[in-house]
């Protein structure tokens, strides 16, 4: 029985015009030239590909790479409609797949592979929205605290190739899910979650940020942090807590504690028996709040006080002309 071509197994819509295959300027095609054929098992496409379901495809990273960069360049280009991807969109991507790896993708894969990135895509919006989360914009990493990090990954392993490791890919789905349109190579918008959770049963994955390439990493540069703001409700929480504090600091100063230089003040004062005096300073030691009004009165007004003080105790009236 002849085998029929993959464009015989996958027409174009009748409702969707040609579109031309847009210029290859998604980063990692440009490596493209040196590549052959990708290295594939016997479960990378199997005899089900040729019906309308699609068999078991085992994407590699080169082979999504080059996925999520087509269909970035169609968003990019404007030929994206508002409502998504059309049939003949992923019928393209198919063909263009199939001609540089020797495959026999379908459209439906294809369409398939994009769900898997738009749930990873969901996740990652969530991920820069962690408290205390910073966004490198150079490397597009998320970066988090030694401690924060070992603490979140502890519960949520499946983040580990998230955090604090540049994400692979990440300007395609920004382009691709960022925002309804785009313009111009791989325009950056709002961040869009569309976090719906599919099981794509039809595809066996391999790991969406482990490359293939042996290429040398990039050299590190120095992270663009983003502080992320805090909520209204924690400010005002802690502009609370230190006007508490504040008052607690002041509450805690000593009123029973006796001004400095208070003996000799009075010793200062004279004309008057030195037992007077020593008695009327007992008296301030035993009344705090006299001794700090006391140390704020002038010299004429100190004689009055004290001379008062002594009429009153000893029935002595000192002259104090």
């Amino acid at each position: 029985m002849a085998m029929k071509s993959p464009r015989e197994m996958n027409p174009l819509s009748a409702g969707c015009r040609a579109i031309s295959i847009p210029e290859m300027g998604f980063a990692a095609v440009a490596s493209l030239e040196g590549m052959d054929s990708v290295e594939t098992t016997d479960t990378t496409v199997t005899g089900a590909s040729k019906s309308t379901k699609g068999g078991v495809v085992a994407w590699t990273n080169s082979m999504s790479t080059m996925h999520l960069g087509f269909l970035a360049d169609l968003v990019a280009s404007g030929a994206r409609t508002s409502s998504g991807f059309k049939t003949c969109h992923y019928n393209q991507c198919a063909k263009f797949l199939n001609d540089h790896f020797k495959l026999s993708l379908t459209g439906e894969q294809c369409s398939n592979h994009l769900k898997k990135w738009r749930k990873i895509w969901g996740r990652l919006v969530q991920l820069k929205n962690l408290s205390g989360a910073l966004w490198d914009e150079d490397t597009s990493t998320i970066r988090l605290s030694d401690k924060h990090y070992a603490g979140h990954c502890a519960n949520n392993k499946s983040d580990i190739p998230f955090l604090n490791n540049p994400i692979e890919h990440y300007r395609a789905m920004e382009t691709i899910f960022g925002s309804t349109t785009a313009s111009g190579k791989y325009a950056k918008s709002g961040n869009d979650p569309f976090s719906i959770d599919v099981d794509d049963e039809s595809e066996m994955q391999t790991s969406p940020n482990v490359g293939e390439s042996s290429a040398k990493a990039p050299p590190k540069k120095k992270a663009k942090l983003v502080h992320i703001e805090d909520d209204p409700l924690v400010t005002t929480l802690k502009d609370g807590f230190k006007m508490m504090a504040d008052a607690i600091a002041k509450s805690g100063v000593d009123d029973d504690a006796i001004p400095d230089n208070l003996w000799d003040a009075l010793a200062a004062l004279k004309g008057f028996d030195e037992d007077h005096v020593a008695h009327y300073y007992a008296h301030l030691v035993d009344n705090p709040k006299t001794a700090k009004a006391f140390m704020t009165l002038k010299l004429e007004s100190k004689l009055v006080w004290l001379g008062r003080y002594v009429h009153k105790t000893f029935g002595v009236l000192y002259n104090l002309k």
